[in-house]
């Protein structure tokens, strides 16, 4: 894709090093090249473009740092529980009347421990990825989609998605679906706290606030509340990455990480409270999210002057997830250093696969490469 024109340039079928490095080589004018960190695009262009400038992709960088974070506070989950449980403080006394007798306790939970979560989720990736392992093998010595897929136990759509795939699968991301509760947690954790277990007045009070639902809802929530207390546990204020929202149990890796790359004007009070309380809790984890924020930064800002220091600095860190950022990024410094620099960003590039997509979707999956670079082409 042209980025000066914001046009295409060509349609190419594969993704491999020598079709990017035959394509460059056939139009010796690129001088600058934007792209991911896949090496298979590093190796092209080195060899089809040995002159032109690469540019690594912002969003990419960005996107790679996040999911080593996650990874890494993955392994310090207990912390994350704590540092929510901290924020609650001890309970307080009941309210006189606070408990209805009429209402029963059902065995209701609105969300599952972390752990039930975060590791079978870990675990499930993990499997994908020795299985895309295995097809990519038997496919490189040229087996055949049938017997790749009795050898390896998958279907033959499995073996055509992950036969050609360079780089593992990425971890699908799950979302948590919004509850109408969601604008009233704040308030209906610390009525909790305070010793109401009304939920016929905590149901009269957020009406007074705009809530216009049942209280079934309410009822369902403190029964997860009561199934928390019985496990001997506190009802945690733990913030979601989502502005203002409330995490369940307990936060998870992901929220952690969106919280620790946001920008920090744009954390609300409890928020800045929780990653606090977090931080002075572990070394690592403090020193994590500050050079998380510094490395931000200079990728909004364009600011690539900053990178050897930021590196040095990353080297003698407690975090082990900013050392192996860091020293990816020595890889690859000089590409990184001009995405930190230079204005280039493979964003366009990205819009048009969304509309490529679009193109052969209309088609019904009946046209082949040639029609599809055409209408490409032409769009």
């Amino acid at each position: 894709m042209d980025l000066e024109r914001r046009k295409v340039a060509d349609l190419f079928e594969g993704h491999s090093g020598e079709s990017i490095a035959r394509w460059l080589q056939r139009h010796p004018g690129v001088e600058v090249v934007a792209r991911d960190r896949s090496h298979v695009c590093r190796e092209g262009i080195n060899a089809g473009a040995p002159g032109a400038l690469q540019v690594a992709d912002r969003w990419h960088l960005l996107r790679s740092l996040a999911l080593g974070l996650e990874a890494f506070l993955l392994r310090k989950r207990s912390m994350l529980g704590r540092a929510a449980a901290t924020g609650t403080g001890e309970e307080g006394e009941r309210l006189p009347g606070s408990i209805d007798e009429d209402v029963p306790t059902l065995p209701v939970r609105l969300g599952r421990p972390y752990g039930s979560v975060e590791g079978p989720a870990q675990k499930r990736h993990e499997r994908l990825v020795e299985r895309w392992k295995e097809i990519r093998r038997l496919h490189l010595v040229g087996a055949s989609v049938k017997d790749i897929a009795e050898w390896v136990g998958t279907s033959h759509s499995a073996v055509y998605r992950y036969r050609e795939r360079t780089d593992p699968p990425p971890r699908p991301s799950y979302r948590t679906r919004a509850s109408v509760l969601d604008p009233y947690m704040p308030y209906l954790v610390r009525r909790w706290n305070e010793g109401c277990r009304s939920a016929k007045r905590l149901h009269q009070e957020i009406r007074e606030m705009g809530y216009r639902h049942s209280i079934d809802t309410i009822n369902r929530l403190l029964s997860s509340f009561r199934y928390t207390e019985q496990q001997g546990e506190k009802i945690p204020l733990a913030p979601r990455a989502k502005t203002g929202a409330i995490a369940g149990a307990s936060p998870s890796a992901k929220n952690v990480a969106a919280l620790f790359m946001r920008h920090e004007e744009l954390l609300n009070a409890e928020q800045k409270e929780y990653l606090g309380r977090l931080c002075a809790s572990d070394r690592a984890l403090a020193d994590a999210r500050r050079l998380t924020q510094e490395f931000a930064k200079m990728v909004r800002n364009l600011e690539g002057e900053k990178l050897d220091g930021w590196l040095e600095e990353a080297a003698g860190c407690e975090a082990s997830v900013i050392k192996k950022f860091a020293a990816s990024l020595k890889k690859d410094l000089a590409a990184v250093r001009a995405g930190l620099t230079e204005e280039w960003s493979t964003g366009p590039v990205e819009g048009f696969i969304t509309k490529l997509k679009l193109l052969n979707r209309q088609g019904y999956g009946r046209a082949n490469f040639d029609r599809l670079r055409a209408r490409a082409l032409a769009a």
